[in-house]
């Protein structure tokens, strides 16, 4: 044990280590017992009253009193150990720390506590075994100097994108005891799971503290102002990334005592009560980094006269509800040290001031996702150090060359204008902007052609042209000097790549989309790189085979769109097709031919709706990760095998027109709770009795069966087993039998249709209980989903066959192609049905489409049926 330990033990604050390095040098440490107990009995506390007293000024004192306690302690020392002939060996030392110091025990009992109230699953608290230096444990670290904690840095695990890793993940309570670390300087107590508990109080008390990181660790309830007594604060993180707004405050005047505060982070946090949070965090003159995303803040309050946040660099706002203009006299154009400014999606409105030249230090200014309009201000120009500029997703007109002209291109990286009302043809002098890197103009209303110029912008890596009104021929001499390219989308324009079929691109692309622009007839085989993770040609005009070699370099895509081309030729392989590791793959309304081989094992979305794929369905799908399959309008032959209803993350599966047949299979091995909201069967050649297999399909939300062979009753357990129904269609089949009432009382379902069938006896009372036609649907009810089906991996990348969806109505069938889940309909037509129309029709004011003809129906009309207001079709005709 060396000199500082013995100080911390016994609380000394300095002594010369005189004496100690006497008895180092004859051999014995300060870990005697011997030492320890009569050092400190006879002498120490004499030591320490001469040193209280200032009478070991002069060194003749020190010396004088050295040599009695060496004296002293050395009879006692010699008497102790006389009766023992040979000494016995004493334990080698505890392994120090690096530092050569050796844990307080005080410090390590509390730390054991500290853990005590922890649960661990992952074991990262592992090493702190009471025979193990607390200062070699797994997040704690020591002073070199003094032996005291100084930093404790308990995180559980997390991912890649930063997430907890079930299993492993560190919570329980947080216990008091962490009050005896009264150094600690540094506490990381981040990425944990403290399910929804409070941040103690006690934290408040830890007065040396310096960095408090309490981010993404679930705790809830208020933010304790006590955090305002931990005046030497320089870091702090309160930021909630998974659960929004489960912490609060209502004010933050606890914060104005954090004077010496360089970091400020409360993402997350719910401050909307917080009227005065800009007087706040402008009495922090240290203020470096300050980030309140997403906190409910408010525009409610006068702001401070003059700003105090000189040293500020880094300002985080977005995602709050400001929903006012933008003044000149925003806070933010009073920040001479500013460098980067995020405030996107926060209702701003207005045109952006001239103040904004003010911000001469800035060098990243995001802005996007608000509702400026008008051109930007030719201030901008003095912005001379910025590199990352976003104001996309606005409504800021105008020409974009006028834009461009605005805008600082020394510097300039990254530039996003993307979803605004800018109008114009793109200069030719794109060659100002040199340091560019990013360029997103997509989704406004250029026009003209692409500029050869566009190959002066060595730099880019990013160019985005989608969704314009551009038009022209690209050729090769656009993208000669492009070699760093790796995103291009110019799909959704009139535009022509006309290069020659030898051409060897100079980039290589990750990410590419030529949607509606003509790359055809013939394959683009300069297409075929290997480096690509998301690939668009959709539409494309393409008339041809693919090539082999066009699937084997696509082996490490994600999301491949080919549909809306004349494709010829049969799919893959199993050995090529399925090693892809694509996960949305879509191939629809071409003209492929021959069976469907086994599926890539990554598959998520596939449609291969709309060719001539034939042949029976694999026995063995091989994708179990596949979550929607559209294979409408083939030629598919045979019984539906039991392993798709096998695929436990099935949601969506489209079977229409095709040519299957026989019985839907019992299937044993079929989960106890299906995840299928979506099955269409319709119009194929299907027969058999309500298929009992949808008893198991809980979460079914759309069922079509129309145009088969069905026969038999209506089962009762519709309601209970198919709880969440909102589409129900099985016209044109062999129905027979009554309208069981539990259909009738189905609380979700707005579209029913049993046409066609032979339905007998009344008309349920109960039909008023159908509660979803009670009301005009919206975008929260059963429908709305099968609009669109969208992933996160590529958007919109498809649809049921709702988006061409047929619906017998105002005496014809129709084909709609939006507003399906607005659909709320009622067809019983075409039936045996007798008796009178219930009075309780008249409940269901939502109705859109009703038809009862062609029936046996009393001529009575209830009076009640004056109240369907919404009605657009009313088909009674001979009932």
């Amino acid at each position: 044990m060396c000199w500082s330990q013995l100080a911390a033990v016994y609380d000394f604050d300095e002594l010369p280590c005189l004496v100690c390095g006497i008895l180092c040098c004859c051999g014995y440490t300060t870990d005697s017992p011997i030492f320890a107990s009569q050092f400190s009995q006879l002498g120490w506390r004499t030591v320490h009253f001469a040193v209280a007293t200032g009478k070991m000024t002069r060194p003749r004192h020190l010396i004088r009193v050295v040599v009695i306690l060496l004296a002293t302690w050395s009879l006692l020392f010699l008497r102790s150990s006389s009766a023992a002939v040979v000494p016995k060996l004493r334990p080698p030392p505890p392994a120090a720390a690096p530092g050569g110091t050796l844990c307080i025990p005080r410090e390590r009992d509390a730390l054991l506590a500290f853990k005590a109230g922890l649960t661990d699953p992952s074991n990262y608290l592992l090493s702190w075994r009471g025979e193990v230096d607390c200062c070699r444990w797994t997040g704690v670290e020591c002073s070199n100097r003094t032996g005291h904690v100084v930093k404790l840095q308990v995180r559980s695990h997390t991912n890649s994108e930063g997430e907890l890793v079930p299993g492993t993940t560190i919570g329980g309570e947080i216990s008091s005891s962490l009050l005896t670390l009264r150094h600690l300087k540094h506490l990381d107590l981040s990425s944990n799971n403290f399910g929804g508990g409070p941040i103690p109080e006690f934290i408040g008390g830890l007065g040396s503290l310096t960095h408090l990181l309490l981010a993404n660790s679930y705790f809830g309830g208020r933010i304790p102002p006590h955090l305002g007594n931990l005046s030497n604060l320089l870091v702090l993180d309160l930021y909630d990334y998974h659960q929004s707004h489960s912490c609060y405050s209502p004010d933050l005047a606890w914060v104005l005592r954090l004077r010496k505060l360089r970091h400020l982070a409360m993402s997350g946090v719910d401050l909307s009560a917080t009227v005065d949070w800009a007087h706040a965090v402008n009495m922090l003159p240290s203020l470096v980094l300050l980030e309140l995303v997403s906190c409910g803040l408010r525009n409610t309050m006068p702001l401070p006269f003059r700003s105090n946040l000189t040293s500020l660099e880094i300002l985080h706002l977005e995602s709050n509800s400001f929903n006012s203009s933008f003044g000149a006299n925003y806070l933010a154009w009073d920040l001479p040290a500013l460098q980067h400014f995020y405030m996107d999606s926060c209702g701003i409105k207005g045109s952006i001031p001239d103040a904004v030249g003010n911000l001469t230090s800035i060098q990243s200014l995001s802005l996007g996702r608000n509702n400026f309009f008008g051109m930007v201000p030719s201030t901008f120009k003095k912005l001379e150090k910025l590199r990352f500029l976003n104001l996309g997703g606005n409504f800021i007109g105008g020409d974009i060359q006028d834009l461009l002209h605005r805008l600082p291109t020394d510097e300039l990286q990254q530039l996003y204008l993307y979803q605004n009302n800018l109008t114009g043809n793109l200069p030719d002098w794109l060659e100002q902007f040199s340091s560019l890197s990013i360029l997103w103009l997509h989704n406004n209303k250029l026009s003209g052609e692409i500029p050869i110029s566009i190959r002066e912008l060595t730099r880019l890596k990013e160019l985005r042209l989608d969704s314009n009104n551009l038009h022209g021929i690209i050729t090769e001499e656009h993208f000669r000097n492009l070699t760093g390219l790796q995103v291009l989308w110019i799909s959704n324009n009139s535009l022509t790549m006309l290069v020659d079929s030898t051409w060897n691109s100079p980039f290589k692309l990750t990410s590419a989309g030529f949607r509606s622009c003509i790359l055809g007839p013939w394959f683009p085989t300069w297409i075929s790189q290997p480096t690509l993770d998301i690939l668009d040609i959709a539409n494309t005009s393409i008339h041809d085979f693919i090539p082999v070699e066009f699937w084997m370099a696509m082996h490490n895509v994600k999301v491949l769109e080919l549909s809306e081309n004349r494709f010829v030729g049969k799919l893959p392989t199993f050995s090529i097709f399925g090693a892809l590791e694509v996960v949305v793959l879509d191939i629809g309304s071409n003209q492929l031919d021959g069976p469907i081989p086994a599926l890539p094992k990554n598959l998520v979305y596939l449609d291969l709706s709309r060719n001539n794929l034939s042949g029976a369905l694999p026995s063995d799908i091989g994708a179990p990760m596949v979550e929607t399959l559209m294979l409408f309008q083939n030629s598919f032959s045979g019984t539906i095998p039991c392993s798709l209803f096998e695929l436990q993350q099935l949601k969506f599966l489209d079977l229409s027109e095709n040519l299957l047949n026989g019985t839907l299979p019992n299937c044993p091995e079929i989960p106890k709770r299906s995840n299928i909201s979506m099955l269409n069967l319709n119009s194929n050649d299907i027969s058999g009795e309500f298929p009992s297999i949808l008893k198991r399909c809980k979460e079914l939300k759309f069922l079509d069966l129309a145009y088969n062979k069905f026969s038999g009753r209506l089962p009762t357990w519709i309601r209970s087993k198919l709880p969440y129904l909102a589409f129900l269609r099985l016209r044109s089949n062999m129905f027979f039998g009554g309208i069981p009432s539990k259909i009738t009382k189905m609380n979700r379902l707005q579209y029913l249709d049993i046409a066609s069938n032979n339905i007998s006896g009344n008309i349920p009372v109960s039909l008023g209980s159908l509660v979803a036609m009670a009301h005009t649907p919206n975008q929260q009810d059963g429908l709305s989903q099968y609009v669109q089906i969208q992933l996160p991996s590529s958007g919109t990348v498809g649809a049921t066959n709702g988006d061409s969806f047929w619906v017998v109505t105002k005496g014809q069938q129709l084909e709609y192609k939006t507003g399906i889940n607005y659909m709320v309909n009622i067809d019983l037509s075409s039936n045996s049905l007798t008796g009178q129309i219930p009075q309780e029709i008249g409940m269901l004011v939502a109705l859109k489409s009703l038809n009862l003809s062609w029936n046996h129906l009393s001529s009575i009309m209830p009076q009640t049926i004056g109240e369907l207001r919404a009605v657009e079709s009313l088909d009674l005709s001979h009932i």
